[in-house]
């Protein structure tokens, strides 16, 4: 099914080493209302060594962001996304 309000926008990166802390599974509330906005987002979160894949549901009230990823603070991931001038806050 193609639904246009869920913009996948995964990838996949090499394994990096050393970490230790295993994949998890975060979850965001987000400002992201608009394909623009996700594609204003997208480099930054693309190029993050620790960020293996993620995705937007524009059609859930909460702009929902999903962010697989390798030990990553929910703190840097809500400041990738505020800086490109985005509201981005972790649903606990």
């Amino acid at each position: 099914m193609n639904n246009s309000n869920f913009h996948e926008a995964s990838r996949v990166s090499p394994p990096v080493g050393g970490s230790g802390g295993g994949m998890q599974i975060l979850v965001f509330k987000t400002n992201l209302t608009n394909t623009s906005h996700i594609k204003n987002v997208r480099p930054a979160l693309n190029l993050h060594p620790y960020i293996k894949e993620w995705n937007v549901d524009l059609h859930d009230c909460d702009k929902i962001l999903r962010v697989v990823a390798e030990n990553i603070p929910a703190a840097e991931v809500e400041s990738i996304v505020s800086t490109a001038g985005y509201f981005c806050i972790e649903l606990k």
